[in-house]
């Protein structure tokens, strides 16, 4: 019995409209069915009573009503003038080969390149700046060149190149040089290019081999050539 009362309950809360005719409407919009109907007037020898409208309009204020005036007056001058379409603000463009030869001028400014001599005497490079800058800068400007780079190795820092020495023997004459009986003289030649650190940035060198320094004045014109790609 209890059980069948509790269970009435919970369906007469869930479901009251439903069971007592939608007596719980929504009146939130009932004010625009309300009918207007002229003020209540105070009966004669009866006491005053405050009478207020069920539904008040708020009046509008005169700071609001000033404000209001003076916006409508702004907008009968701005009507009156003549509409201006907003453009976008223009854009500088820079030329490609501007940025391009502007980007260079700032690596070679910033490397620096220089011919100088060790405390050996010994011909070298000295480049300013850090040393995967210098290697990536040094390799463009070694394939600017006549110079071969065959291969390199930047654990080492070293580039292998080819330079042809017209003062070279050859070592074996092919068949097509003794058919057109062409000179003897003249083969390209390997050489290492070391890139090493120092205090001061770094310094590029070449060598014969591994262990043997390449002629001064052979060295002097391949880290001039390298130089003046660098700075190009």
């Amino acid at each position: 019995m209890l059980r069948a009362v509790f269970l009435l309950l919970l369906v007469s809360l869930t479901g009251c409209s439903t069971l007592f005719g939608d007596i719980f409407s929504d009146e939130a919009k009932g004010y625009q069915k309300a009918k207007i109907a002229p003020p209540m007037k105070q009966l004669d020898g009866k006491p005053e009573l405050s009478i207020q409208d069920m539904l008040v309009i708020p009046s509008l204020g005169v700071k609001q009503q000033a404000s209001t005036d003076v916006n409508n007056d702004a907008s009968k001058e701005d009507s009156d003038k003549e509409f201006i379409v907003p453009k976008p603000q223009q854009l500088l463009a820079l030329d490609e080969k501007q940025e391009v030869a502007s980007l260079v001028q700032t690596q070679s400014e910033a490397l620096n390149p220089r011919l100088e001599r060790d405390g050996a005497g010994t011909q070298i490079l000295r480049l300013d700046g850090r040393f995967d800058y210098a290697w990536a800068a040094i390799a463009d400007a070694i394939g600017k060149t006549d110079y071969t780079l065959s291969d390199l190795n930047r654990s080492t820092g070293t580039y292998y190149i080819s330079i042809f020495d017209p003062k070279a023997e050859k070592k074996e004459k092919s068949f097509w040089a003794w058919l057109t009986n062409a000179d003897s003289l003249g083969e390209n030649v390997d050489y290492l290019l070391k890139l090493n650190r120092s205090r001061i940035g770094v310094y590029l060198s070449l060598q014969s081999d591994t262990e043997t320094l390449a002629d001064d004045a052979l060295s002097k014109n391949v880290l001039s050539d390298i130089e003046k790609n660098l700075t190009k």
